[in-house]
């Protein structure tokens, strides 16, 4: 694995982001989005029920046998399914990559640090509520581009990421990245609402069925596809909401 560039506040940097990337980079608002995703990803004990649980229920069944392997979320934000999976495998070494700085921050209060931390929704309807998960000692998170991981060829046992393929600039290099850093017949799992925000990855990536032909000239070979994984994610206390339709695939390295 590479070493990091810098560090701030205990958060490896392997991508040197500038300050124009940063103003740039909307996951960096704080108020806007770390606190809209910090809600949303405990609203299981905030309001009884996680949105995205139809990401975990289609994973669920495709994670390795064993404990002492390496596994990797690209794009983790504020921890959720990285931070399970390390509890899940506890013997196992744990990265949570992102390119977001202050969402690795909230990741590290919530899940290394077991920091108590306010969640104030109050503009939401939802009203301020504290919350304090833990201390996991086998997981670590780090700042970079799923373009350019930082991790040795052939050396994870298992990739995931959601929400991700869609937003990024280079899909293409992203999938090739994870199929690099896979070791040969361990397996990626990925969940996207195919929400592409440019009109060369609408061209490129869909319908869904280019997203499976480019996997193959990559050298996956497709294990298990979904195109109707409902995710509603709330929007307030009258119970607005967004629906994404997303396609779940899982792959193998051959």
């Amino acid at each position: 694995m590479r070493q990091p560039i810098s560090h701030r506040k205990g958060i490896p940097f392997y991508y040197p982001k500038s300050a124009l990337e940063f103003q740039q980079d909307m996951y960096e608002r704080y108020d806007e989005i770390v606190t809209r995703q910090s809600l949303l990803h405990n609203a299981d004990l905030l309001w009884g029920g996680y949105p995205f649980q139809p990401v975990f229920d289609f994973a669920e069944r495709h994670y390795p046998q064993g404990d002492n392997i390496n596994i990797l979320e690209i794009g983790c934000g504020v921890g959720r399914w990285i931070a399970g999976l390390a509890k899940r495998y506890p013997d196992s070494t744990c990265w949570g990559i992102d390119y977001s700085y202050q969402m690795l921050k909230r990741a590290n209060e919530f899940w290394i640090a077991g920091k108590e931390v306010v969640l104030d929704g109050s503009d939401r309807g939802l009203g301020q509520s504290s919350i304090q998960r833990e201390q996991i000692e086998n997981l670590k998170l780090g700042l970079a581009k799923a373009e350019d991981l930082p991790f040795d060829d052939n050396t994870q046992n298992l990739v995931v990421n959601s929400f991700l393929l869609d937003r990024l600039e280079e899909p293409r290099k992203g999938l090739e990245e994870m199929y690099r850093v896979l070791q040969v017949g361990a397996r990626l799992i990925v969940v996207t609402p195919l929400n592409f925000k440019r009109a060369q990855h609408w061209e490129l990536l869909y319908p869904s069925h280019k997203i499976s032909e480019l996997l193959k000239e990559i050298g996956f070979t497709i294990v298990d596809w979904q195109e109707d994984i409902h995710v509603n994610e709330p929007l307030d206390r009258h119970g607005n909401y967004l629906s994404w339709k997303c396609l779940g695939f899982v792959v193998e390295k051959i």
